[in-house]
């Protein structure tokens, strides 16, 4: 039941995108549209998966391996509609990769988050052991890349970024006071 209500609540908001980039007519490049909501829906689901264990309320309700997996799915959707914008142009991808930072940092974050997908199961945890839990920190430096990515992007309204920091800052500050005690 849990990851039916996870996988459920997960893919509203890029149905929402997608019946958005169809039929809102004030939206002038859906495939612009859809690449920036994709990328704000991946950062955001990053941020619950790692507010999860802190939310006593939903922790019950949310299976963080089924939101992890759909998260990883919604960052590749988010690098296939990059790549399909771009018509796939091999040459194109390549001379972004090396003359853009926040697209480094972002191929950097998508890279990272590949181990997780795969070491996903409960067989790859029980084969891990210990190794498991270290590999899946990195969850923590593909935010921080994810969010490098999104700040180099920017080129005006820091409002959004900012709410992003703040809320990640309250949510390892509350961490850090729950698993000290």
């Amino acid at each position: 039941m849990n990851r039916l209500v996870t996988y459920t609540l997960s893919l509203l908001p890029i149905f929402f995108i997608f019946y958005q980039s169809i039929f809102n007519d004030e939206i002038i490049n859906p495939y612009s549209y859809l690449i920036i909501s994709s990328g704000y829906i991946a950062i955001s689901m990053i941020i619950i998966i790692l507010s999860v264990p802190i939310l006593f309320s939903i922790k019950n309700y949310i299976d963080r391996r089924s939101l992890g997996i759909i998260t990883f799915l919604i960052t590749l959707l988010h690098f296939f509609l990059y790549l399909f914008d771009n018509d796939l142009s091999l040459s194109f991808i390549l001379s972004d990769i090396v003359s853009r930072n926040y697209i480094q940092a972002g191929y950097m974050a998508l890279i990272l988050f590949i181990p997780l997908f795969i070491t996903s199961s409960d067989k790859s945890k029980e084969k891990l052991g210990i190794k498991w839990l270290s590999l899946h920190r990195l969850i923590y430096l593909i935010l921080a890349l994810s969010l490098l990515h999104y700040y180099l992007i920017i080129k005006a309204d820091y409002f959004l970024f900012n709410t992003y920091m703040f809320i990640i800052l309250f949510m390892l500050l509350i961490k850090k006071r729950i698993y000290k005690t």
